[in-house]
């Protein structure tokens, strides 16, 4: 696993992958809000006027892991549904991986698109798929993204 970022661009997930996926003693919003008509894993009232993300649990493994990379090469590629979520991201990702500059933090509304992202990227940048390592904790991006030729990694390969 140690040469799996050499020379390479890193992608990571947030949500699950650099922390842990509990928020507030619940994975689902249903379970905090059980009036929300979606499941988004936080109920509305949380990502709209909460500090959830503030509190959230970094996972040591990933700290670890990520500090052997190029910070120029190190991008998050995570999900936001409001505002507030993304502020306080951004506040929680300075704070427990401020290696990674804020220039390098893609937030997305449908995560339908993140490996159209990792594509758009690469043509961007003149990067080939094979130079981009992707870390996500979801198996339906992870296969779209080793489709593609990326390489795609579950947060258990990190994990002892």
């Amino acid at each position: 696993m140690k040469n799996i970022f050499k020379d390479k661009y890193v992608f990571v997930d947030f949500d699950g992958t650099l922390c842990e996926y509990r928020y507030d003693g619940h994975v689902s919003g249903k379970v905090a809000d059980p009036e929300s008509e979606h499941d988004w894993g936080q109920s509305m009232r949380e990502l709209l006027f909460g500090d959830i993300f503030l509190r959230a649990r970094p996972l040591k493994t990933m700290q670890k892991v990520l500090s052997k990379c190029d910070p120029n090469k190190l991008y998050i590629l995570g999900a936001i549904i409001t505002k507030n979520e993304i502020d306080q991201k951004l506040i929680w990702l300075k704070k427990h991986y401020p290696q990674i500059k804020e220039k390098n933090m893609f937030f997305l509304a449908d995560l339908n698109l993140k490996v159209e992202t990792l594509k758009l990227f690469c043509k961007e940048k003149n990067v080939k798929s094979e130079d981009v390592v992707f870390i996500d904790d979801t198996h339906s991006y992870l296969r779209r993204a080793e489709e593609e030729g990326f390489n795609a990694y579950h947060i258990t390969s990190f994990i002892d």
